[in-house]
């Protein structure tokens, strides 16, 4: 999705105006600059809710509402000249602490999806960003500086816990809906903005060395709520948010979240070393560790269960996996015997037989039996092809109860069949296929009553197959003409000098 073109040039001009009024207001300590840009950012946000709807609009209206606790904070700072932070009571940046973390939170957690759209996996992730932000809030900013009473302290420990809950609930939108969004990304860059902000105010509460100025203009909050706005007045605000892929949500597991579980896993034990090694934190303190040691066992208890997600995943795919390859291995056996069977009759077929003559050792004999059927044509064409398939099934079973348990019987198409005899001399072969024509010859049960159908075979017989699988079945093809010239429903073997249909070859 692209963020330029003619559609856009009002949320970049929007932009740009309302940016350097928050840059005016930085350079001269002048919250009134602030104030308007907050303001007009929550009139711009809320027009847009009404003209656009936008979907998951409770999501976007929450949203607002935090950009509407930053203007009636800015305006009315600017108006009474209240601080934002006070050293008692509360300030107007108090007022809209108490406003703007839950509200944020809940706003992200809604765009984010609930519900049938959400995913275990990626809310676990978003807790361990949450303890890991606290923890380190903990150790590095506020353990030991931090000493308000009473409501003081109530809205002191506000804004650390808000801030990790919001950058939880950021991690977990960014797990869930495509980043390139264009209002996604307008709306993560502000959040990180104001929480910049937030940062700044828990510093300047803790005695750190923060510009008042950035406290007292409040321009991280106000850039939060002009870039909310610049979210809405974007044309993709209209289109429904680009989800990522949900096949198997809590099995993704990207090297950058891995990296990250990694480090928040090594991160209590190395902060309690850096902490007590350079800093004035007593590691036997329950006071300076109880709560680093809390946070650090529940990472640890939500980084087991989320890696049960993974192994539970992993095992499911692979057994999928293994159904797909036991389907694969059944289809590749299906695919191999339709390649080397005949459908109607499921004997084999013509390569069958071409592998077994090629495969005959050189120093034994064998015997190639040619099947043609007699009368089948008239059968067929009289009664119907249904019934002369009928009858086709019918031979094949009774040359398979006939056919050695050595032997290869294929049906080479039509009503012509073939068998290969191994380690048979001519005399044997000759004596088989009288065998089968007497079996052939018996009639067949059918639904227009007995059925009658004889068989000529041919009969090629050598010691040494020297020659090619084509050269046998042309001995064994002219043996068969060679019967059925002879009057049919008999054998005939091959002898030098027979042509086609049985003439003799004359020589010239």
């Amino acid at each position: 999705m692209t963020t330029t073109g003619p559609r856009h040039w009002p949320v970049w001009a929007f932009l740009a105006a309302g940016g350097a009024l928050v840059g005016t207001a930085a350079l001269l300590a002048a919250p009134v600059y602030t104030a308007v840009v907050a303001a007009v950012a929550f009139v711009v946000a809320v027009t847009m809710l009404v003209v656009r709807r936008p979907p998951r609009l409770a999501a976007w209206s929450t949203l607002t509402l935090t950009s509407g606790s930053v203007a009636v904070s800015r305006v009315w700072s600017a108006v009474a000249g209240r601080p934002v932070v006070a050293d008692r009571g509360l300030a107007t940046g108090d007022i809209r602490a108490i406003v703007l973390y839950p509200t944020l939170a809940v706003g992200l957690l809604l765009l984010g999806g609930t519900g049938a759209v959400a995913h275990l996996a990626d809310t676990l992730d978003a807790s361990v960003v949450i303890l890991g932000v606290f923890v380190l809030l903990w150790l590095f900013l506020l353990h030991g500086n931090m000493a308000p009473a009473g409501s003081r302290l109530v809205i002191a420990s506000l804004r650390p816990i808000g801030l990790a809950v919001v950058i939880g609930m950021l991690f977990r939108l960014l797990f869930m809906v495509g980043p390139r969004a264009p209002t996604i990304r307008f709306v993560s860059v502000g959040v990180g903005t104001a929480m910049l902000g937030s940062l700044a105010l828990i510093g300047h509460s803790v005695g750190y060395p923060v510009d008042g100025r950035v406290n007292g203009t409040g321009v991280f909050f106000t850039g939060y709520a002009l870039l909310l706005a610049a979210a809405l007045l974007h044309p993709s605000a209209g289109s429904p948010l680009p989800v990522r892929d949900r096949g198997a949500p809590s099995g993704r597991l990207s090297r950058g979240r891995a990296a990250m579980f990694v480090g928040l896993t090594l991160l209590g034990p190395l902060a309690w070393l850096l902490a007590a090694t350079i800093g004035r934190f007593n590691p036997g303190s329950p006071a300076d560790f109880g709560l680093v040691v809390l946070a650090g066992g529940l990472i640890s208890l939500l980084l087991l269960w989320r890696l049960s997600l993974v192994a539970r995943v992993a095992d499911r795919r692979a057994g999928q996996l293994g159904e797909a390859v036991s389907e694969l291995q059944g289809l590749q056996a299906e695919f191999a015997y339709r390649a080397a069977h005949d459908p109607l009759t499921g004997l084999a077929n013509r390569s069958v037989l071409d592998e077994r003559l090629g495969s005959l050792p050189h120093d034994r004999p064998y015997a190639l039996l040619l099947i043609d059927l007699d009368g089948f044509k008239e059968i067929n064409d009289s009664l119907g092809h249904p019934t002369g398939d009928e009858l086709l099934v019918s031979i094949g079973e009774r040359l398979t109860s006939l056919a050695p348990a050595d032997s290869t019987l294929v049906r080479l198409g039509g009503d012509e069949f073939a068998m290969l005899l191994p380690d048979t001399r001519e005399q044997a072969a000759m004596a088989f296929g009288t065998a089968v024509c007497t079996e052939l010859r018996a009639p067949y049960p059918s639904a227009f009553g007995p059925l009658t159908v004889s068989a000529s075979v041919g009969v090629t017989a050598r010691e040494l197959p020297a020659r090619g699988p084509g050269e046998v079945l042309r001995e064994a093809d002219l043996a068969l003409y060679a019967a059925k010239a002879a009057g049919k429903d008999r054998v005939a073997a091959y002898r030098v000098g027979l042509s086609p249909r049985g003439r003799q070859v004359r020589p010239g």
